[in-house]
């Protein structure tokens, strides 16, 4: 009954007139609920929602299970605040899912309860109808994680959350260092915190510089996506590539697989032969152990192609992915239009930067085809620069 009470205190769903423990949707404001996760999915940060929705008059989920009143134009109290508001956008009850043994008590005698790590909650997928679908969900999830929870920072730097360590894969830090000299202004930079405990190698980047170079990186690149006569002319030779790539992973594990068969082949005749007494038992043995080094050695670069050709697939299959070009193509017109870049474009846009000791940055989006661009960004380049110059001829004459 613990999950189900929970569940309740969050608008959106109620219970089952009949089947114990069974939740279904509330229709009444199943409509707030999916507002709320497209606006923040969208771009539009806690704040802006919790106003949209108190400015508009729509009582919180306290205020609805109280009255049963949805919107009230004359409404004084009841209003929804961010806490309420980033409780409900981290909630998996809205794909459906129940999570029990969310909190634990430390100790009966002094009633202290603590937060159970996610990996030893309780998770049951599918027990109710969802409202929010995963994709929209896992979106959600993923700008939550890379602006934190700390809303009251006073330096909220742009590309906070994005930035990690290329070895140590660990979250980087932004941090205000001073100049040796006297009254000299502090200035952020970028570093890889504690890195001596784990081994990992030092890191110091002047953030403000570091920030004008990924901007500038992120736009020409969405420019060239943007304008589709450059993008399509090397994204079909781009493809091309992986497909012949892909080929030659798929050539490569047959090989492999004709190579183990004929080691277990062997293997089986070598057993067969020892148990005849046409071979000694040291020699089996002997013989034996180098075939199966082998196989392994083998079957541990299959797993790897494996890897690897799944990854060549999922850049094949994008091209049909047209719900992902039309978000893709809808969020780069916005981006591009942006007189200040806004942080949630670029969390929805950028996947994560690492930085390694070399100072090479590597950039990841959350879209193939923005992938493809930055992997080939000077056969790109290349041709936007021939395409402009035939352009300026052309204006000539």
């Amino acid at each position: 009954m613990e999950s189900i009470y929970v569940v309740l205190q969050h608008i959106g769903y109620k219970r089952h007139p009949s089947i114990k423990n069974k939740l279904i949707v509330d229709e009444q404001v199943k409509g707030i609920v999916e507002k709320i996760f497209d606006m923040y999915a969208n771009g539009h940060g806690s704040v802006e929602i919790v106003s949209y929705l108190n400015s508009n008059h729509y009582l919180s989920p306290t205020g609805y299970r109280k009255t049963g009143i949805i919107h009230d134009e004359n409404k004084t109290n009841y209003d929804w605040n961010e806490v309420t508001l980033c409780n409900m956008l981290k909630n998996e009850v809205y794909i459906g899912n129940t999570v029990q043994n969310k909190k634990s008590v430390v100790s009966y005698k002094v009633h202290k309860i603590r937060t159970v790590e996610k990996e030893n909650q309780i998770r049951v997928n599918g027990t109710h109808e969802s409202i929010i679908d995963k994709d929209t969900f896992q979106k959600v999830q993923c700008i939550l994680e890379k602006r934190g929870t700390n809303t009251k920072l006073k330096y909220d730097y742009l590309l906070r959350g994005l930035l990690y360590c290329y070895h140590c894969k660990r979250k980087l830090q932004i941090v205000l260092k001073k100049n040796s000299r006297r009254n000299a202004q502090s200035h952020p930079y970028v570093i890889c915190a504690d890195y001596k405990k784990r081994g990992c190698f030092p890191l110091s980047i002047n953030y403000e510089k570091f920030e004008k170079h990924i901007i500038y990186v992120v736009k020409r690149i969405c420019r060239i996506y943007a304008d589709k006569e450059i993008f399509y002319s090397v994204y079909e030779k781009y493809q091309n590539k992986t497909l012949d790539i892909r080929d030659g992973y798929k050539k490569k594990l047959e090989q492999i697989d004709k190579a183990i068969l004929e080691i277990n082949n062997n293997l089986d005749k070598m057993y067969m032969d020892k148990l005849q007494g046409i071979i000694l038992e040291e020699d089996y043995i002997r013989v034996s152990q180098k075939f199966i080094f082998d196989r392994t050695n083998l079957t541990k670069q299959k797993e790897e192609l494996e890897q690897k050709l799944i990854g060549t697939e999922e850049k094949i299959s994008s091209k049909n992915k047209t719900k992902e070009e039309k978000e893709l193509d809808e969020l780069i017109e916005n981006f591009l239009k942006l007189e200040q870049i806004d942080k949630i474009y670029l969390y929805r846009l950028i996947n994560k930067i690492e930085i390694d000791k070399d100072k090479n940055v590597y950039i990841y989006f959350n879209f193939s085809k923005l992938n493809s661009i930055n992997e080939n960004l000077d056969e790109f380049i290349k041709i936007e620069e021939l395409i402009n110059k035939k352009n300026q001829i052309c204006k000539a004459v």
